[in-house]
């Protein structure tokens, strides 16, 4: 059995399979490498009791490099299954849901693990 990863944010996208890339805070998700398998699901945690996790694909890793949210441009928001958002947006975005403190000025420096994938 694979591990599971939540997409909670982007389910739809998942599903329509346009999300291909997701960013992950840099301390999670550390041994995961090239080669490795995924099972996406809906929700993974605060289920009601007796709930079950919804599987919404299984996945093949293709690439996981860390690097800062500098390197996301509006290709990068399309992976991640958000084309609505720009780049700016997506960086705050993910820097609340993900713990960071709203910033006064941009959030170029904020390390992020990249992880990409393929759907099998």
């Amino acid at each position: 059995m694979s591990p599971r990863m939540s997409c909670s944010m982007t389910v739809e996208a998942v599903r329509d399979e346009s999300k291909t890339v997701t960013r992950r805070h840099v301390d999670t998700w550390k041994t995961l490498k090239q080669g490795d398998r995924l099972t996406l699901i809906e929700k993974g945690m605060g289920l009601p009791k007796g709930s079950k996790q919804v599987v919404l694909a299984e996945v093949e890793i293709v690439m996981v490099s860390v690097e800062t949210l500098r390197a996301v441009n509006e290709a990068e928001c399309r992976r991640e299954g958000l084309p609505e958002m720009s780049p700016e947006e997506f960086r705050l975005f993910w820097a609340v849901s993900h713990g960071y403190a709203r910033p006064k000025t941009g959030l170029w420096n904020v390390p992020c693990r990249r992880i990409q994938w393929r759907y099998l």
